[in-house]
């Protein structure tokens, strides 16, 4: 079995643009840091002449196509070489997960996730504002090493990346780090503003009305915690695809008080994805005992159990430690 390691940024840039045919793997229930982060090292890929791939499990929310434009999605991988990126864990590559050990896995990794189970030879800067930071470390040694000129093209996506993971540079992971990077990618010309307004000002109808059931569902089982459970049956009555309740997290947050938000969506009959968010509290420690992941405020896993109230549960079993 091949050996799992650490690469530096240096030698994860020159494996990443050794690669002749690569395909980009998101993680399952696409963000924009996942996206953005994507749509850029396909973008990348292109000042080197080279034609890059993109995997999904899902289609991609309404609101983030934009970003893939210039990018062919693909489920063909013959003659592709497997590259994930803001992808912690195995898991989080969904039914795509089986590719990890089917004899020929992935060639390469890039994330910035504190908690995680590495796959693949890997670039890593745990606790960075998104994986879109840690592509532009990366970008910028494929550039001191002559391999690329970063661009106006690659840069908008990065910005997006960065900007959706830290919400709009609104979270506690936006750090000066993260201040110098985005100046960085705002000196190419890119506008900030557009891609601001698509990523959160242009709703359709029916993610509009997600967040509104959202609200309307809010509930705060204990002190400082509120949370929103949304079973499969009551989003598809409404005809509101899984996809628009992505917001669904940011509405429960803004509650006054709240401390720990959590959001448990049912994908399918008896599975049941949750996210959380915090103003304190290691809700990674959370997810880590369902097998999920992700960072100290913000943080996700998949709970398989009977029914929606019984995944709440147990959640909360959880979240009560952590407080």
């Amino acid at each position: 079995m091949r050996e799992i390691t650490a690469l530096s940024a240096t030698a994860f840039a020159k494996a990443l643009f050794a690669i002749e045919h690569p395909v980009i793997f998101t993680h399952t229930h696409p963000d924009g840091d996942t996206v953005g982060t994507a749509a850029a090292l396909a973008a990348a890929y292109r000042a080197t002449g080279k034609v890059a791939f993109y995997a999904s499990e899902e289609p991609l929310p309404e609101r983030l196509a934009f970003l893939m434009e210039k990018t062919p999605r693909t489920e063909c991988f013959d003659g592709l070489v497997r590259i994930a990126v803001d992808v912690a864990s195995p898991v989080q590559l969904g039914r795509y997960a089986e590719k990890v050990t089917d004899g020929t896995g992935f060639a390469l990794m890039l994330d910035h996730h504190e908690v995680g189970e590495p796959f693949a030879p890997y670039f890593l800067i745990p606790g960075a504002s998104s994986a879109g930071e840690v592509l532009l470390t990366v970008l910028e040694e494929a550039e001191k090493l002559g391999i690329l000129t970063l661009t106006r093209e690659i840069a908008a996506p990065l910005y997006a990346a960065i900007s959706s993971d830290t919400g709009c540079f609104r979270f506690s992971n936006t750090e000066a780090s993260t201040h110098l990077a985005v100046a960085k990618l705002l000196s190419f010309g890119i506008d900030a503003a557009d891609i601001n307004h698509r990523l959160y000002e242009s709703k359709s109808r029916t993610q509009i009305a997600a967040e509104g059931l959202t609200a309307d569902h809010l509930r705060t089982p204990l002190p400082h915690v509120a949370g929103v459970l949304i079973p499969r049956a009551m989003r598809e009555s409404l005809g509101i695809p899984l996809s628009d309740f992505e917001t669904a997290i940011d509405v429960v947050r803004s509650l006054a008080g709240t401390e720990i938000a959590y959001v448990i969506k049912e994908t399918d009959a008896g599975v049941f994805r949750v996210s959380l968010r915090s103003t304190g509290a290691d809700v990674s420690a959370v997810t880590a005992s369902f097998g999920g992941g992700g960072h100290v405020r913000a943080a996700g896993c998949t709970i398989r159990v009977g029914s929606i109230e019984a995944a709440e549960d147990m959640l909360l079993e959880k979240i009560k430690k952590a407080l």
